[in-house]
């Protein structure tokens, strides 16, 4: 009941922006409350009803333009970002919010147009935002409104447990259907080859359902916090040697041909190195699973630097790539894999890392997984402090990227 009275109030908040922004001949989105003096930007005063309403809602909201910078915020929103309107007006989003899934999230809303919702925990202030953004044209301008409201942490947890339980009964129905009609078909006595066929069926369905379940502890242990990283200052090579030498046998079935392009010396990183070599396992599992017999896959490594605004600097031979937003600053080591698969489509990309998803599943119900494998590896990989991300071409193949700290010197 309260996500739909929201939502109605969110709806008539949009038209009543909508609405008195249309009234005037030059819009603005910032009334006059919150416009420095020295500006010499056109405008006119909004009414009083118009901001009684915005301030009357029990959230957040926030309207940015598309250089993601702010334009207005309501009475909610000062509260929740702990600033005022004269301190926040044209500042970055990131700034504010301090997460740059938020404006990761504003970025793809700009692209398609498609509104987006999301829960984020902002660090160090122990609370839960839900945050919801949506698409609008103004006078020919498209900005995003976005609204905040603070979660409880049970209604959180409960929303997170409903989903958990959906998600494993997702993936246990099929699996358990088909080891179901099995055992009724062997129970008829059917001829031996085709029992002995049948068993084999089995077996592979039972090691899919105790992978899930490995798979699920594993996940939950992670997330809890009761997995320790035992960080040590480590050459990467022979992680990246130890993961091919297991993946190899894979990679031979189908032909696929892997290349590392390693500079003769690299820093030493400080990693867990099992931990490390299970993401880069996890990588070329894909990356193997998604490419066509007599493809390629190619593992590369660099030193970067990065500065304090996220960019990366020139002057290391790196591939021209973009940083994630809020990347930390210093020195890293860049590992690339890059395949020669189906690729992932443009819409999918952001969610690969969710708990469960999985792209066009019609498309992978063969190559089997349980969807928590890349889960798996962003959680492993922010504990070390570094950021994984990936780029596809739909039908060219894809490229995961991931960072790492070098060890003090």
């Amino acid at each position: 009941m309260l996500d739909m009275i929201t939502a109605l109030l969110s709806r008539a908040t949009l038209v009543l922006l909508a609405w008195n922004l249309r009234l005037r001949r030059r819009p603005s989105l910032v009334g006059p409350a919150v416009l420095p003096a020295a500006s010499s930007r056109p405008c006119p005063p909004l009414t009083p009803l118009f901001y009684t309403a915005l301030d009357a809602l029990d959230a957040g909201l926030l309207v940015i333009d598309t250089d993601r910078r702010l334009r207005y915020l309501n009475s909610v929103a000062e509260e929740i970002l702990q600033t005022t309107r004269q301190r926040a007006l044209d500042r970055a989003l990131i700034v504010l919010i301090r997460d740059y899934q938020v404006d990761t999230l504003v970025g793809e809303v700009l692209r398609d147009g498609e509104t987006r919702e999301m829960v984020i925990q902002p660090p160090m202030e122990g609370r839960t935002l839900r945050v919801r953004a949506t698409p609008m044209v103004l006078d020919d301008v498209p900005v995003v409104v976005i609204m905040l409201r603070d979660v409880p942490q049970i209604g959180m947890l409960e929303r997170a447990r409903r989903d958990m339980v959906a998600n494993v009964s997702h993936e246990l129905r099929t699996p358990l259907a088909s080891v179901k009609l099995l055992v009724e078909t062997l129970q008829s006595n059917p001829p031996p080859a085709i029992a002995s066929r049948m068993l084999d069926q089995m077996a592979h369905e039972v090691d899919a359902i105790t992978q899930l379940v490995d798979e699920l502890h594993e996940l939950s242990q992670i997330e809890s916090g009761r997995v320790a990283l035992q960080l040590t200052p480590t050459q990467l090579a022979p992680v990246i040697t130890r993961a091919l030498e297991r993946i190899r046998p894979q990679a031979e079935r189908k032909m696929i041909r892997c290349t590392t392009r390693l500079p003769e010396t690299l820093p030493l990183i400080l990693i867990d190195d099992g931990r490390i070599g299970q993401v880069l396992l996890n990588l070329l599992h894909n990356a193997i699973k998604f490419s066509p017999n007599e493809g390629e896959i190619i593992i590369a490594a660099q030193p970067i630097s990065v500065d304090p605004q996220g960019h990366l600097i020139t002057g290391y031979p790196s591939p021209a790539v973009t940083l994630p937003p809020g990347h930390g600053s210093g020195d890293w080591i860049m590992i690339t894999i890059q395949d020669s698969g189906i690729g992932i489509p443009g819409q999918d990309l952001p969610r690969i890392f969710e708990r469960f998803y999985k792209v066009d599943r019609a498309r992978t119900r063969n190559s089997g997984g349980t969807g928590l494998g890349l889960a798996i590896a962003k959680h492993l990989v922010e504990g070390h402090g570094g950021r994984i991300w990936a780029t596809s071409r739909e039908g060219h193949g894809s490229t995961f990227f991931l960072t790492l700290p070098l060890a003090d010197t």
